[in-house]
């Protein structure tokens, strides 16, 4: 699947938000590329669970 795609997400509290922005300035990204680096992530360990329970 080409192209991007958009997901928008409010967070519970500005404390969650200034330790996402604190994580994605030391890697020199952005808050939204370090969002997809953590959900791309966890999808791909969720599969990777999901095949050993199979």
């Amino acid at each position: 699947m080409a192209g991007k795609w958009r997901v928008v997400t409010y967070l519970a509290n500005e404390e969650l938000l200034k330790k996402l922005e604190e994580w994605a300035r030391s890697e020199n990204r952005s808050v939204s590329n370090l969002a997809a680096t953590i959900l791309t992530k966890a999808i791909e360990e969720r599969e990777k669970n999901s095949d050993r329970t199979k």
